[in-house]
């Protein structure tokens, strides 16, 4: 029982790295450059302006 225990919690933590490793991959892509731009000035602009 302990190995087949050791062997799911590896494979769990592969699994969470690779979650994690696309959770990078997707905030930080080329494509989303221009969004997250416009997002990260949200705490920046007027409250009487509208969001682009």
């Amino acid at each position: 029982m302990s190995e087949v225990y050791v062997w799911i919690r590896s494979l769990w933590l592969l699994w969470l790295f690779l979650v994690f490793v696309a959770g990078v991959a997707w905030i930080y892509w080329p494509k989303r450059r221009d969004e997250l731009e416009r997002h990260g000035q949200i705490p920046f602009k007027d409250d009487g302006e509208p969001l682009p």
